[in-house]
């Protein structure tokens, strides 16, 4: 094995662990503070979509296997909509006579950024592994924020928001189970 593949080797797998560990910690924040807190859960969605759609964009460049190309488009897509459907929750009267600051996140923590680095360095040969690996993470984490704030949230409108994008998560999370890369 050359230096440079062995290399290259070692840095994807650091960088899983660096994310799996963050996913951990997401999974704990999502499950804690986005569960009743209305900017809490609105920076953790917003940021969320955020990074899926740029993750996305990535697969549909790099991705080896169709199933991963397509999978990407959809994260594009669907997660798009959640962003309008985000942004449409915050004008209404319900969001904003109580939160009257409340605005979209439009860019990504210094978590997910680390993600998306990690995923724009993957060796072309580890690619779809990882960009699995991250959307299953991200899911769960994201299926977790939902949850949470629909069952404890303050904010109807809000609320409604997380309960109408868990099916979308959940499908998403399925979806994932049944994509083999080899």
């Amino acid at each position: 094995m050359s230096g440079e593949h062995e290399n290259g080797g070692l840095k994807d797998a650091a960088n899983k662990v660096q994310d799996m560990v963050g996913g951990m910690v997401g999974m704990a924040s999502a499950a804690t503070a986005g569960s009743h807190d209305a900017r809490a859960y609105i920076a953790n969605a917003c940021i969320g979509d955020f990074y899926e759609i740029e993750a996305g964009r990535l697969a549909i460049q790099r991705g080896r296997s169709e199933a991963v190309r397509e999978f990407g488009a959809m994260m594009v897509e669907h997660h798009t909509t959640a962003m309008h459907q985000m942004r449409s929750a915050l004008r209404s009267h319900e969001v904003t006579d109580e939160i009257p600051d409340a605005a979209p996140v439009v860019a990504l923590d210094a978590r997910r950024a680390g993600m998306l680095k990690h995923l724009e360095e993957a060796a072309d040969d580890v690619f779809d592994h990882t960009y699995l690996d991250q959307q299953r993470m991200a899911h769960q984490e994201t299926l977790a924020l939902h949850d949470g704030y629909a069952e404890n949230g303050g904010n109807p409108q809000l609320r409604s928001v997380a309960r109408g994008g868990r099916p979308m998560v959940a499908r998403h999370l399925k979806m994932l189970g049944r994509i083999g890369v080899h």
